[in-house]
């Protein structure tokens, strides 16, 4: 399942009074929950999909049955104060895939550590953007920035094959979009 991430940035583009309806499928930031609150958005959560319920998370208030329209996942963001705006139509990306991920594998030194690494990244159309790589005492620790937006994967995919690289005993495998390393570290 395709994860979309909501930012600050996404937040502040959209109207004051908006409301926001995020999904299973959606990550809202904690500094995007927080710009919403500041500037009078109601955030929904849908729980379940269409037809689940929902509660309103930043502005407060009890949890009421909610329908979503046909469509909602794919409507136009309404930004006039008369209607909702799905977190996706919210985000930057459109909720397609992410841009950027970050990529780390850190564990036991060995022969061909890194080249297993790129040759996952290369099978699945990730343009290599920034290295670094480092050997401690026998252990290494590498970070690439992988670009995916020609690869036609999407962050799932990247995910789930790098993922399988990893293992207790020789080297373990992290992936994250950038948008939420960068949320995480913004100040």
């Amino acid at each position: 399942m395709t994860r979309r991430i909501l930012t600050a940035d996404d937040v502040a583009r959209l109207e004051p009074g908006t409301r926001i309806e995020v999904d299973e499928r959606t990550t809202l930031t904690a500094s995007a929950r927080e710009l919403a609150r500041r500037r009078g958005m109601d955030v929904v959560e849908l729980d379940g999909g269409p037809g689940g319920t929902s509660a309103t998370a930043a502005v407060g208030g009890p949890a009421t049955p909610r329908a979503p329209a046909p469509g909602w996942d794919r409507v136009a963001a309404r930004q006039d104060g008369a209607g909702s705006v799905p977190a996706e139509a919210a985000a930057t990306d459109g909720g397609a895939r992410p841009g950027t991920i970050i990529v780390t594998g850190v564990g036991v030194n060995r022969p061909g550590v890194m080249s297993e690494l790129t040759a996952a990244l290369g099978e699945l159309g990730g343009d290599i953007q920034d290295v670094s790589q480092r050997i401690t005492g026998g252990y290494f620790n590498a970070i690439l920035v992988v670009d995916i937006r020609t690869s036609g994967e999407d962050f799932g995919t990247f995910r789930d094959k790098l993922l399988q690289l990893s293992s207790a005993q020789d080297y373990v495998v992290t992936v994250i979009d950038e948008r939420v390393f960068q949320a995480m570290h913004r100040i």
